[in-house]
C-alpha cells in the first residue's frame, strides 16, 4: 500500500490497453451484424496477429519498465523501510531502473535469460513433484511442470529485485548471483509460487465470472444475428478478468515471492559451486556469464545483444 500511487499508474496503463481492446471488439462485433460473422471472424484473426506483435511492442517499453519500476520501489522499501520523501513514484522509480539497466532492451534481456535459466533448472536438475507434492497427481506431471513454469513469473520478478538490491553495476552478474540464491532454496520459494500461481487462476475464473454476468445480461437481449457480437462481449470479459488479475493480483504475488526471496537471500551466500551445474543444462546461463565477463572486459559498459 505504499506504492498506492504507483499502483494507481499500473492500473491506468492496463486500462488504457483494455480500452482499446473494447473499442476493437465492438468494431468487430458492428463488422459482424453488418457483414456476417464469416467477415468478422477473419478481421478478428488479422487484428489478433498485429495485436501480437503490438503487444510485444507495449510489453518491451511499457510493461517492462512498469512492472521493473514497482520492483524497484518494493525493493527500496524493504532495504531501507521507507521510500525517499517528496518524490514522484513514476518518475523515481523510472529513474531507477534506467541507473540501473541503462536501457530497456538490456533489462528486457536480463529477463528472458532469467526466465530461460529457471525453465531448465525445473525441467533438469530439480524433482518438481518433490517439492509440490500432490497425492494421486504422479500421472499428471507435465499439467503441473505447466503450472510450475507459468509460477516462474513471479520468481524471475524476484531475481530483478536481487539486482536492484546488490547495486552491482554489472546486471548480468547480479542476476547470476540471484539465480544461485535460488538455487539453494528453491524448494520454499517454489511452493510460494505455485501456491500463488494457483491462486491466480481461481482469482481470473472468479473475476471473469463477475464480469460475464453484466455482459451476459446485455448478449441475452441482443437480436440472434448479432452473434459475433456476443461473443465479443464474452471476450471482453474473460480479457476484463485477466486484466484484473494483472492489476490486482499481480502486484500482491510479486511482492509476497519478492519477500520469500530476499529473506531466504539474506541467510544464503551464493555458492559458486552451483555454476557448474547450471552450466550444463542451460545455454541462457552461459550466455549471462558470457554477458557478465564482457561488461566486466568492457570496464562496466553495456553491450547491444
Amino acid at each position: 500500500m505504499r506504492t498506492s500511487a504507483y499502483l494507481f499508474y499500473r492500473a491506468m496503463v492496463y486500462g488504457v490497453i483494455v480500452a482499446v481492446v473494447a473499442v476493437f471488439l465492438g468494431f468487430l462485433a458492428l463488422i459482424g451484424s453488418v457483414f456476417g460473422g464469416g467477415a468478422a471472424a477473419v478481421l478478428f484473426f488479422l487484428l489478433l496477429l498485429g495485436g501480437g506483435f503490438g503487444f510485444r511492442f507495449i510489453r518491451e517499453y511499457v510493461l517492462y519498465l512498469l512492472q521493473a519500476g514497482h520492483i524497484a520501489l518494493i525493493t527500496e522499501i524493504v532495504e531501507n523501510g521507507a521510500l525517499p520523501q517528496g518524490i514522484s513514484q513514476t518518475a523515481w522509480a523510472k529513474e531507477r531502473v534506467m541507473s540501473c539497466f541503462r536501457e530497456v532492451s538490456v533489462l528486457a534481456l536480463v529477463d528472458q535469460l532469467v526466465k530461460g535459466v529457471l525453465v531448465s533448472l525445473n525441467r533438469t536438475l530439480f524433482n518438481i513433484m518433490q517439492a509440490v507434492p500432490i497425492p494421486a497427481l504422479e500421472g499428471l506431471a507435465s499439467v503441473v511442470q505447466r503450472i510450475v513454469t507459468f509460477s516462474l513469473t513471479y520468481i524471475d520478478e524476484s531475481v530483478i529485485a536481487w539486482t536492484f538490491r546488490t547495486k552491482n553495476p554489472n546486471v548480468f552478474d547480479a542476476a547470476k548471483s540471484g539465480i544461485l540464491i535460488y538455487c539453494q532454496s528453491w524448494k520454499p520459494l517454489l511452493k510460494n509460487a505455485v501456491a500463488l500461481t494457483l491462486l491466480s487462476y481461481l482469482f481470473v475464473i472468479l473475476t471473469t465470472i463477475v464480469f460475464m454476468v453484466p455482459f451476459g445480461a446485455i448478449a441475452f437481449v441482443l437480436p440472434q444475428s448479432w452473434a459475433f457480437g456476443k461473443f465479443a462481449l464474452f471476450m471482453l470479459a474473460l480479457f476484463l478478468g485477466i486484466s484484473a488479475k494483472w492489476v490486482l493480483f499481480d502486484p500482491i504475488a510479486c511482492t509476497s515471492t519478492m519477500l520469500t526471496f530476499l529473506d531466504e537471500a539474506g541467510r544464503t551466500a551464493p555458492d559458486s559451486v552451483w555454476e557448474s551445474r547450471i552450466e550444463a543444462v542451460s545455454a541462457e546461463f552461459r550466455t549471462l556469464k558470457a554477458r557478465a565477463s564482457e561488461m566486466v572486459r568492457g570496464g562496466g559498459g553495456l553491450t547491444q545483444s
